[in-house]
Formats: structure tokens, C-alpha cells, sequence
């Protein structure tokens, strides 16, 4: 029998079969690797893991090796009749890829597939993209756009996109019966404000593009609640957060059986997640647990699996729905990471959204209600990257803490005994107390933590008070009528406080240190610095302000480019170095970071005030420095949303910019004197 000659007979460049000139089909195997390409299958690098992709008109969509099988299997019987009078059946190819295949979708084989770089389309700080079947669309500030995919700048994973049309409804949105819009109006007991407020909630959440210095958790609570601290529920947490589900992806985890501490609870997350909702989380659940989640990094356990990092920039934003305030610690690292908005009582156990509207919320809607629900889901994301974050008054948030830190029993015994005196005995209030059947033995406090309850107590009552004498520090006194107090503010002050952005001023600046320090050789010099974020390694430091007397400031603008900082701050080294003048900072751990990474040394001469007030009063649990300035100096603090208005630090006017930072300094000099006479007295 003659021996069959290998040789192949070329055909058409893409295809993935060839005829031998004996007549037999053949695979070969790169023939089928370019076939594979032809069909638009490639392999891409996602979230640090090597996947496989079909990429269409910006589309990226992750395939597994059976869909690409069956997608070689239909183009062959769609196309086959071009190849129908080569001699050969549609069976025969078929089986000679079934003879092959193992070999041909074995993952060695693979690794000679066309490896190509995703650039996926990313909201960035002033856009946000939502990508719907048909089309996408651009909202910014000013305008909200469709676009086809294929005019787009970076690709799109298929898991991304919402799965269904958008057109632009053919009326205003005002004249639209949106039935969301109207729930959210019910919420927030048709108050505008508040509405505002919820509409900002909703772009905040879903805007993907994590601000480090603007990212919170955001925590829906119920507005309702009874002197047992009792909830009901009901009021439409639930909704809101399926809502959101149907615009982004949402990854819902039961807050019942939900563990913080347990880290395999987040493993349902992936890192296409763009909202991570811990729905009715239980009671007592510690929120500073979320801190590291919600401005750092995201990290997904799996069992049996390799963790997956999510960095910060791709990381998915945090709702949490509860019945419960969390616990969390006083003071500013607790409040820059969360958000509370409470609902009102608009729905409960006497309406619920059905018996509200006559219809299933999303199971109900046409596709002309989809269209405006998504319209209006988009304006309020237009409406976030204008405002920001827009704060709701607080309904009952200040009345629960109090409940919840100081407990309703001695919340009553309190109010009892400040009717009768305003010179309380702390060991005698403790006795009345527990002789007094106001709580059951198993629960009664200890000396100490009734102390720290009732200083809690007078803390959101806005009583003020001090503690005499100040030696043994044994009385309550209060000071004056607690709804009544009123606090210095910037506009009541005379300072001077001025921006450093040129040489000539940096050497002003220089000749003024050099003047006073030669004169109080071993005074302080108090440096503050304001950041683009949190983290050291890849924010940048905006300005740094100096303050050595009080009500004066100056604040040095820093470039974006590390090497011309230090040259133009090398006037002032020496005052920086000078190992005789104490460097006063508020939490200087932070600055610290930031000054090292810029190779910018302060000796080891520091002094830090929020060290200094926790020694003071170690048992109060609030040391940030706005808190500080109101307890110790009677002074309200600019806030730093006010100061921002929702924009970039670094877009604000310089202006502005330096009556903030200098306030800074001006207060901690003030603070730093004040506490140090407190601790050496």
C-alpha cells in the first residue's frame, strides 16, 4: 500500500482545516490558532488573571474553551456551502476536529494565542459611563451622551452592561412619571433637601471612580424610632439597594449571618462588583471593622481558591441597611469614612411601595418606564459630580447614639438630677444611681464606665461642663445652658494668614523665621500638611502650612513635581532640621508619611496634640482636631466638605485654600499651649 503523502494543500488563510492530496481533511494546529483569532478570540491579562476573550465593536467578553468549541462548530455550518464543491462534507471537517480537539484546546496549545492588552473604559473624577445593549452613554457635568461602542476610547466588559436598550425619552425629565423619583420623594418626607441628599447618594454610588479622600461607606437607617431604641423596619432600605442592582452590579450579602471578622465573608464578590450592599446588618456590628475596606484596597477570600486584590482605584463602593446604628469610635476617622441618611416613615407596617404606587416595582415596568428609570438614575449621578456628597439634617441620629452610648435609664436619671443641681458629686451620683432601681444588678456599669457614660451624656446634649477640682477632678459642673451654646468662628477673628506660591514669598517667609526664632530659639513651629488622599504612597501633598503665633499662618503651595519642592522650600530647611524648635503636628503619624516619601526631615523634636489631649483625657474617645477646638477653645473649625463643595482639593482657590490649611495650624498652636498647661498643671 502506498504511503499516504503528507503534504497540505493550502486553502483559504483563516480556515482551520486543510486537504491532504490524498484526499483527507487535516487540523493543523497554528491554522487553527489563527482561525481562533479570525473569530475574534484572543487572550487578555483581567484583574491579574490570564482569561479568555471574544472582543467585538469594544466589547470584551470572558469565554470559557466550550463556547469557543461551539462558536468554530456554528461558523462552520453557517458557512460551510463557500466550501461545499471542495470535495469534501461537513462531517468530515466536524470529525476531523473531534479527532483533534484535546490537542487543540489543550491549554499549552493555547498559550500561542494572540495575547492582547485590555484597556477597559474607566469613570474617571468628572465622567461616568453606563453601558447599556444598544448603546453607551456619557453623563458629565453638563451633558448626558449616547455613544456606540465602537466610538469609544477603551473597551467594555460584557458583564458590565445592563441588560437591556436605552433611548432618550421624548419628554423632559421633569414631566416624566418616574414612580423611583416619587419613592425617593417619600423617603425623605418630601423635603428638598433631603431628596437632594438622596439623589447624591445614588450617583455617589453609582460613579465608578473612587475619590481617597471622598470615599465613605453609606449606611441607610430608619428615620423612626422609640425611647426603647426599638425599630421597625420596612421603610424601603431594601428597594432602594434592588434599584441600584439595576443599573450597576451589586453584590447583596445578608447582613443576618454576615461576619466582618470572618474572611470568607465577602467571597460572592468579584471584581467586576461595583457596589457591595450588606443588606440589614445585625446588631452590635462594629463598623471600624469596614475601615481598611472602604479606603484602601478590596481583597476577595474564596475557599480553596488564591485571594484576588482589587486595588483602590477598581475597588467597589460600600452600602450598608440597618436597623441598628453601627458601633464605631468617635471622632474624624470615623467620619470621613461614613455616610448616615435615614428614611422616614412614609412606608412601614401601615403602606408598603405596592399598596403605595398599585404595581411591582422593576417586575411591572415597560420599556418606557425602564427609559426614564435609567434617566433619571443618571441625572443623579450628574447631579453627584456637580454637588458631591450633599449632608442630610439629621432626624433622630444624635437621639439614637444617645440611647445607644449612654442607655435610656441613665439618660432619665441624668435629666432628673440636672433639673435638681448643676454641681454633680460623681461617686454619690453613681450610688443614687445604682441604689435607685433604675437598672438590674447584671447590667449595672462600673465606677469608671458610668463616668465615661454620663461625660457621653453631655457630649450630644451639648451640655458644657468641666470637672473640679482640678486636682481630684471628683464634681460634674456644669457651665451654662447647653441649648444655648455658641462657638468662635473664623469670621469673629482678626488673623493673617497668607499663601506662599512664589520665591520671593518663600524668602519672605525665611527672613520672618529666622527673625522670631532668633529672638524664642526654643519655641514650636506648627506644621500641618493637606493631601490629594490618604495614602502616602500614591497621593501628593497639596500644601504645607507653618504656624508660630498665634492667629497667623502661612501656607506653601507644593507643584506636582517632587524635585522642584525642595528646591523651593530650601529657604525654610533650616527651620525645619533646627533640632531646638519644636515641630508641633496633629496626628503627626499621617504628615509623617507624606514628609518622608518627599525627603522632607523635621529632626525627632515633634510633639503631637492629639497625643497630648488622649493623656489628658484618655477616657474621652474624640481627639481629632475640629473636635478638640470645640471642647477645649470654644471654636468651630471650617469643615473640610465645606471648604471642597464636592470639588478636588486641588481645584480649590487658593484663597480659600489657605484660610483652611492655616486654620489648621492656628488651632493646634493653640491647643498645643492649652493642653500642655493642662498636663503640667
Amino acid at each position: 500500500m502506498e504511503k499516504e503523502n503528507s503534504a497540505i494543500i493550502p486553502k483559504v488563510i483563516s480556515l482551520p482545516f486543510r486537504k491532504t492530496a490524498k484526499g483527507k481533511i487535516y487540523v493543523q494546529t497554528m491554522d487553527f490558532i489563527d482561525f481562533l483569532g479570525f473569530l475574534n478570540f484572543y487572550k487578555a491579562k483581567i484583574n491579574e488573571t490570564f482569561q479568555y476573550v471574544r472582543i467585538k465593536d469594544n466589547v470584551v467578553t470572558i469565554v470559557d474553551k466550550s463556547f469557543m468549541i461551539q462558536t468554530c462548530l456554528d461558523w462552520l455550518e453557517n458557512n460551510f456551502e463557500n466550501f461545499s464543491n471542495q470535495g469534501f462534507t461537513i462531517k468530515e471537517v466536524t470529525e476531523a476536529w473531534v479527532s483533534r480537539i484535546r490537542t487543540l484546546m489543550d491549554e499549552r496549545t493555547l498559550y500561542f494565542m494572540p495575547l492582547i492588552e485590555i484597556k477597559l473604559q474607566i469613570d474617571t473624577e468628572k465622567e461616568s459611563y453606563f453601558y447599556f445593549k444598544n448603546a453607551a452613554v456619557k453623563v458629565d457635568k453638563e451633558e448626558i451622551t449616547l455613544i456606540n461602542y465602537e466610538d469609544l476610547d477603551g473597551q467594555v466588559l460584557e458583564e458590565q452592561m445592563i441588560n437591556r436598550d436605552f433611548e432618550f425619552p421624548q419628554q423632559k425629565l421633569s414631566a416624566l412619571e418616574i414612580p423611583f423619583r416619587k419613592f425617593i420623594s417619600n423617603i425623605s418626607n418630601r423635603l428638598n433637601d433631603r431628596i437632594e441628599a438622596f439623589e447624591s447618594v445614588i450617583g455617589y454610588l453609582i460613579h465608578r471612580f473612587q475619590n481617597p479622600s471622598k470615599s465613605k461607606a453609606v449606611i441607610l437607617l430608619d428615620g423612626a424610632i422609640n425611647e426603647l431604641n426599638i425599630v421597625s423596619g420596612g421603610s424601603g432600605k431594601s428597594l432602594f439597594t434592588k434599584a441600584l442592582s439595576f443599573i450597576r452590579i451589586v453584590c447583596d450579602i445578608s447582613g443576618k449571618d454576615f461576619d466582618s471578622r470572618n474572611s470568607f465573608s465577602f467571597q460572592r464578590v468579584t471584581p467586576q462588583t461595583n457596589i457591595v450592599a450588606i443588606n440589614d446588618i445585625k446588631e452590635h456590628q462594629n463598623f471600624e471593622l469596614f475601615y481598611g475596606r472602604i479606603t484602601d484596597g478590596f481583597t476577595i477570600s474564596q475557599k480553596y481558591k488564591k485571594d484576588i486584590y482589587i486595588p483602590f482605584s477598581r475597588s467597589p463602593k460600600m452600602l450598608i441597611t440597618s436597623n441598628y446604628l453601627l458601633k464605631a469610635p468617635s471622632g474624624n476617622s470615623t467620619e470621613r469614612r461614613r455616610y448616615e441618611i435615614e428614611f422616614s416613615e412614609h412606608y412601614g407596617e401601615h403602606l408598603t411601595v405596592f399598596e403605595d404606587f398599585g404595581h411591582y416595582f422593576f417586575d411591572d415596568w415597560d420599556a418606557e418606564q425602564w427609559n426614564a428609570f435609567s434617566m433619571y438614575m443618571m441625572c443623579c449621578t450628574q447631579k453627584y459630580l456637580n454637588t458631591g456628597l450633599i449632608e442630610a439634617n439629621s432626624v433622630n441620629l444624635n437621639e439614637r447614639r444617645l440611647i445607644n452610648d449612654v442607655g435610656i435609664e441613665l439618660i432619665e436619671f441624668l435629666d432628673e438630677e440636672l433639673l435638681q443641681a448643676k454641681k454633680l458629686h460623681k461617686k454619690e451620683l453613681f450610688q443614687n444611681f445604682i441604689k435607685g432601681g433604675y437598672i438590674s444588678n447584671k447590667y449595672q456599669p462600673t465606677q469608671k464606665s458610668f463616668t465615661t457614660r454620663i461625660k457621653k451624656y453631655f457630649e450630644y446634649k451639648g451640655i458644657n461642663y468641666i470637672e473640679t477640682p482640678s486636682n481630684s477632678k471628683i464634681y460634674f459642673e456644669v457651665l451654662e445652658e447647653y441649648s444655648h451654646v455658641s462657638y468662635t468662628t473664623i469670621r469673629d477673628v482678626t488673623v493673617d494668614y497668607k499663601t506662599v506660591d512664589t520665591a520671593n514669598k518663600m524668602t519672605r517667609l525665611a527672613t520672618k523665621l529666622s527673625e522670631y526664632f532668633i529672638k524664642n530659639p526654643k519655641d514650636i513651629l506648627v506644621i500641618d500638611l493637606e493631601t490629594t488622599g490618604l495614602d502616602a504612597h500614591i497621593d501628593e501633598i497639596v500644601c504645607m502650612s507653618l504656624t508660630f503665633k498665634k492667629h497667623t499662618g502661612y501656607n506653601i503651595i507644593f507643584s506636582k513635581h517632587k524635585t522642584k519642592i525642595i528646591d523651593f522650600i530650601q529657604p525654610i530647611i533650616p527651620f525645619l532640621e533646627n533640632e531646638n524648635i519644636i515641630k508641633v503636628l496633629h496626628n503627626a503619624k499621617f504628615d509623617l508619611k507624606f514628609l518622608q516619601l518627599y525627603e522632607i526631615n523635621i529632626g525627632k523634636n515633634i510633639k503631637d496634640t492629639m497625643i497630648m489631649d488622649y493623656l489628658l483625657d484618655p477616657n474621652r474617645k474624640t481627639h481629632g482636631l475640629k473636635e478638640i477646638s470645640k471642647l477645649h477653645l470654644n471654636y468651630s473649625q471650617i469643615g473640610f466638605e465645606e471648604m471642597t463643595k464636592g470639588e478636588s482639593i486641588r481645584e480649590i482657590p487658593l484663597e480659600e485654600l489657605t484660610l483652611y490649611a492655616c486654620e489648621d495650624t492656628d488651632q493646634t498652636f493653640q491647643l498645643y499651649h492649652y493642653i500642655n498647661n493642662k498636663l503640667n498643671s
